[in-house]
């Protein structure tokens, strides 16, 4: 058993474990106890695929005086009596005969005792739906509200009235795929609510959505329906409108809300609002939803992105543009950065016969030039070496 007791730096309560579930981008401390036989012992990371691809990853932990061989050991055998505990499941239930229990991520809390979330404030709360997923027809590239993000051309923090693909000047809609500079606004102060999502016909992964500039709380996770049995999926969470004008399975989840209105506003029930965890990179379950807060008190433009290469760099990305009027001044004089562009020179091309002929000219004269060099070259050195002959 092992005891998780930070996740991405920030404590939380200890909480025993057979195992945890890391994603890309996540980090987990924990502290086991070396109360067993002297000996060597497999630590051993293993993927959650069900193909018959399986990928394990290794070490071994060796107490003092243990042989350097490898360990015989096994994983723990779960039993309906003595049943495995796994921390972070990116669904609800693991197959039922696998004997073996999850708790999410948002059922875990924070051990400090003064750091709740920041509060809803009249006039200095913002929410936000963002739909981390694959939405579209012919095409399903990876988006944030159907919006992969293409980076601006120049430095969008010292050159903001540069920036000329921002999303305003796009029509992108309900319905709708865009590429362009994404970038959410957020006023100083702010409370801001985000409901990270995973929904609509996009659905795929779980995505592990990492946020720049801040660490965040996490007040609710809503995940997908699953058979209990089986652990196989049922249908998409029930607490989200994704709107669209179509069905939930057709729809691109571009402008989700609550499906029920008197959420809004701070409304949601069951948050955390008194011991959150904190973390900079959450799971975001497929068919589900995470809500979580931060305080809009540190200024810049931040990217948050999933913490899956593969899809960051085919657009699962957004700007937070962060109290920008509290950004100092950007210094006189300060380097400005834009697009390498190769400037098309004419006399960089040879565009005509003529051009063709006169560099062929050129490089006969530099031939002839060169036998001649050599010619005279040759004929000092018998000179100088017939007179030394000569010399009595």
């Amino acid at each position: 058993m092992l005891s998780v007791i930070e996740s991405d730096g920030y404590p939380v309560r200890p909480t025993l474990a057979e195992s945890f579930v890391i994603n890309p981008g996540e980090r987990f401390d924990f502290v086991i106890n070396a109360n067993q036989s002297v000996g060597n012992y497999w630590i051993r990371g293993k993927t959650l695929e069900v193909t018959p691809r399986n990928t394990i990853a290794e070490a071994i932990l060796r107490y003092e005086g243990a042989p350097d061989v490898e360990p015989t050991t096994a994983r723990k055998v779960c039993t309906e009596q003595d049943k495995c505990v796994v921390i972070n499941c990116p669904f609800t239930y693991f197959p039922k005969n696998e004997f073996t229990e999850c708790i999410r991520f948002d059922h875990l809390r924070s051990s400090a005792s003064n750091d709740p979330a920041p509060t809803v404030v009249d006039g200095k709360f913002k929410e936000y739906f963002l739909n981390f997923a694959f939405p579209g027809v012919t095409s399903f590239p990876s988006s944030v509200n159907g919006i992969a993000l293409e980076f601006p051309t120049v430095s969008g923090v010292s050159q903001p009235q540069q920036v000329t693909n921002a999303c305003k000047n796009f029509h992108c809609d309900e319905q709708k795929q865009c590429k362009c500079t994404n970038a959410l606004s957020l006023d100083h102060g702010d409370t801001v609510q985000m409901v990270f999502l995973n929904m609509g016909v996009g659905r795929g992964w779980a995505h592990p959505v990492h946020m720049h500039g801040h660490s965040f709380y996490v007040l609710k996770m809503g995940y997908a329906e699953y058979n209990e049995t089986t652990g196989k999926f049922l249908a998409q969470n029930p607490d989200i409108d994704c709107r669209g004008g179509v069905p939930l399975e057709k729809s691109f989840c571009n402008t989700a809300t609550w499906a029920n209105q008197t959420w809004l506003n701070g409304n949601v029930p069951d948050l955390e609002l008194q011991n959150p965890p904190r973390k900079d990179t959450l799971i975001v379950p497929s068919g589900g939803y995470a809500v979580i807060r931060i305080r809009a008190d540190n200024p810049g433009l931040w990217i948050m992105h999933c913490h899956i290469e593969l899809h960051a760099a085919d657009g699962m990305a957004m700007l937070l543009n962060e109290s920008f009027d509290n950004l100092p001044k950007t210094p006189k004089h300060f380097p400005t950065c834009g697009d390498f562009k190769i400037e098309e020179e004419e006399d960089a091309y040879v565009d005509s016969e003529a051009d063709i002929e006169e560099t062929i000219s050129m490089q006969r004269f530099y031939v002839i030039v060169g036998v001649m060099a050599a010619v005279i070259f040759l004929q000092l050195l018998v000179i100088i070496v017939g007179k030394a002959v000569l010399k009595p």
